[in-house]
């Protein structure tokens, strides 16, 4: 009996509990392969697919299967109708299988573990079976924890539809739904929380729902850190664990990074071989935060500090500063803080990079304990952006202690004295800022950093910059592609990530306004924001700033109190027609509209085309909007002066983003008829038609 129970469970698929089922998931080939490590529901997957496919025929193969006679045990016990017999020989076996598979127009074969065969004789005749499946005969699903080698040509070929992490991971949805049976209406933040943190790796989901609260407090009181060591990371190499390790304490990590700081020769084949695998994904983050975390956790303290330290040199070297700042944060380390504001502090200051200065000035603690000057320096100028004067004069007076004679820091102190107590007595401090000023010009030293109104009270007391230098300009297109263009010679600027480009986009829609560091995370990972999203912000205006440097515009994004502001006036005047269009569209105001109706001459493009985030769609939406009700207006203006060609070219375009409107086809009809073209009213009367029935299965009304 004991045998016969064990020989049952090879031709059915364990279903966890609880049970959620995946739509709009089908195999889309006759060759399918799933390739995921444990705990992304590939076997209950395939239970879903054995159940909508009544007849599949279901084979779970374990470590005992791996030889020919095996696999041919499977093949004969799971389909007793193809009528193998110990007589038979491999091949025969094997065909006899495939013609039963293939009988009445094909079944379904379901195969789960199938990376255990590794016997040669057993690999070529798991290869007949899947060459019969990729040439139409029947379909079959393949699961493995890697590509088996008999898959692994059809695969390669593009004959094998490859199934990986991407596909199975819960979407949030299916999220919600597995928390509601372990809470009664989970609130939306919960189930947001629980999905970014999860990634959607279905067994950190189970886990954690099934203990509650937030999911990064419940990760340690639940199985997860159990389950990854035993399902995961079980019969791996110690060399490939520990990258495993180090790449989830430095979530970062690219090829520079793992011959640096791991020490690790070749990365990008480990992240392959670890991808191959189904641990990781293709995508910037490797691992979902929840076995990120995990997996980190295993790496020694003392590897830690010393990675924090290697990882934190090569970042300040690359300039990655954001990225370094998080490191200190992990490790907490004094000199290499210093070491950034020393080296750096001047780029962070014209860069605005004030939150990094900070997080280095925090882990630096007293600065009684700082000896060097120019990281003093930088510090004051952080204190004076962030109204913290008596700190700043404090800084100054330490660096300035450090000194025998006058020095810059003296003067500095001296200068900001005079720009802050200005208003309270001009005839003290006019001539402490003019002596700076004078002292600073004689050095050749600049200005330190100074917010619009000192700025501007500085060049009216020493009278410099007395004809303004004209301001250099930045064009925004958004209508289409976006694009944003530099400089007099309408340089397009190209940023590693399109996420550069559409930050200038989002803040520009805000006409100047403060936006808060939260609303934009908000808006750019409405869902599943990363973990490091602060960082990935950081870098993306860093790549941004980069880019812009050279056309003098690096500081045209200003940050302050977790706010960024876009500088208005260093915007040039692009789509200004298609925008002033669109106001007078909104009023109803077609007087005006005349003024700019050479915009709606033709589709002005989709707003932000090649760009889908959910924060531009209702923009979209609105744009659309607003040209159908221009070219509705313009076309309704020409009719009533009698101009119809007009009247039907804007009718025309109307109707290009608005395809259904009866009153739209009507009018063309009408306006066409007045022109004496019957033929072209037959003709859109016709096409408005067959539209219809096609599209909804109606006509036009009478």
């Amino acid at each position: 009996m004991a045998y016969e129970f064990f020989d049952s469970l090879k031709h059915s698929f364990d279903r966890p509990q609880p049970f959620i089922r995946r739509e709009g998931r089908r195999p889309l080939s006759s060759l399918n392969l799933i390739v995921c490590c444990a705990g992304w529901g590939k076997t209950a997957y395939l239970s879903q697919l054995a159940e909508d496919n009544k007849g599949s025929v279901c084979i779970s193969a374990g470590a005992e299967d791996n030889s020919s006679l095996g696999l041919i045990r499977l093949l004969s016990q799971a389909l007793p109708e193809a009528g193998i017999t110990g007589d038979d020989s491999d091949y025969e076996a094997v065909s006899k299988a495939a013609e039963a598979l293939s009988a009445d127009g094909g079944r379904l074969l379901l195969f789960d573990n199938a990376s255990i065969f590794t016997d040669d004789r057993a690999v070529s005749l798991l290869g007949l079976i899947a060459k019969a499946a990729a040439a139409g005969k029947f379909r079959a699903v393949f699961a493995a924890r890697s590509i088996p080698a008999f898959l692994t040509d059809l695969v390669f070929s593009g004959n094998a539809r490859l199934f990986g992490i991407a596909e199975l991971r819960f979407t949030r949805t299916e999220t919600a739904r597995l928390a509601e049976q372990f809470a009664d209406s989970p609130e939306d933040i919960y189930i947001n929380s629980l999905q970014s943190f999860t990634g959607g790796w279905c067994a950190a989901v189970s886990a954690l729902a099934r203990i509650g609260g937030e999911p990064s407090d419940a990760l340690y009181r639940s199985f997860l850190p159990q389950y990854i060591k035993s399902n995961i990371l079980s019969g791996l190499s110690s060399e490939l664990k520990n990258y495993l390790y180090m790449s989830a304490f430095i979530p970062s990590a690219d090829d520079e990074i793992s011959k640096d700081v791991f020490g690790v020769t070749d990365g990008k084949a480990v992240t392959s071989e670890l991808i191959s695998l189904g641990i990781a994904s293709g995508e910037e983050q490797l691992y979902p935060e929840a076995l990120r975390l995990v997996l980190s956790s295993f790496l020694p303290s003392e590897k830690r500090s010393e990675l924090v330290k290697r990882a934190a040199d090569h970042f300040i070297r690359n300039k990655r500063f954001a990225e370094a700042a998080s490191l200190f944060e992990a490790g907490g380390d004094s000199r290499s803080a210093e070491r950034v504001l020393r080296l750096y502090g001047s780029e962070l200051l014209s860069n605005c990079e004030f939150e990094l200065i900070g997080y280095c000035g925090g882990i630096i603690g007293r600065p009684e304990s700082i000896s060097d000057p120019e990281v003093l320096g930088i510090l004051a100028q952080y204190h004076y952006y962030k109204g913290e004067y008596d700190r700043m004069e404090r800084a100054y007076n330490l660096a300035d202690s450090m000194f025998g004679k006058e020095n810059r820091f003296a003067v500095y102190r001296m200068l900001y004295k005079g720009l802050l107590g200005y208003d309270l007595s001009p005839e003290m401090y006019a001539g402490n800022i003019r002596n700076a000023a004078a002292y600073l010009s004689s050095e050749d030293l600049s200005l330190p950093f100074l917010y619009d109104k000192e700025r501007t009270l500085f060049d009216s007391l020493t009278k410099e910059n007395t004809v303004s230098p004209q301001r250099p300009m930045l064009s925004v297109f958004r209508f289409g592609d976006l694009r944003v263009l530099a400089g007099a010679e309408m340089k397009e600027i190209m940023c590693k990530t399109r996420r550069s480009i559409e930050l200038i986009a989002f803040l520009l829609e805000n006409q100047g306004r403060t936006v808060g560091r939260d609303e934009i995370l908000s808006a750019f990972w409405p869902e599943d924001m990363p973990a490091n999203a602060v960082a990935m912000l950081h870098n993306m205006i860093y790549n941004l700033r980069r880019e812009l440097s050279p056309f003098g515009l690096e500081n045209i994004i200003s940050y302050k109190n977790k706010s960024y502001m876009l500088d208005m006036s260093m915007i040039g005047a692009a789509d200004e027609d298609i925008l002033s269009a669109c106001k007078c569209a909104d009023k109803g105001d077609t007087i005006s509209l005349l003024e700019h109706e050479i915009a709606a001459e033709s589709y002005w493009g989709r707003f932000l085309g090649n760009i889908d985030s959910l924060w531009a769609r209702e923009k979209k939406e609105y744009y659309d909007r607003c040209y159908v009700k221009a070219c509705r207006m313009l076309s309704e203006h020409y009719r009533s002066v009698g101009e119809l060609d007009r009247e039907l070219l804007f009718l025309k375009n109307a109707l290009r983003l608005d395809p259904y409107s009866e009153q739209l086809v009507h009018d063309i009809i009408v306006c066409c008829s007045a022109l004496g073209q019957p033929d072209k009213a037959n003709k859109y009367y016709d096409e408005y038609s067959a539209r219809l029935d096609a599209d909804f299965g109606t006509r036009p009304s009478k």
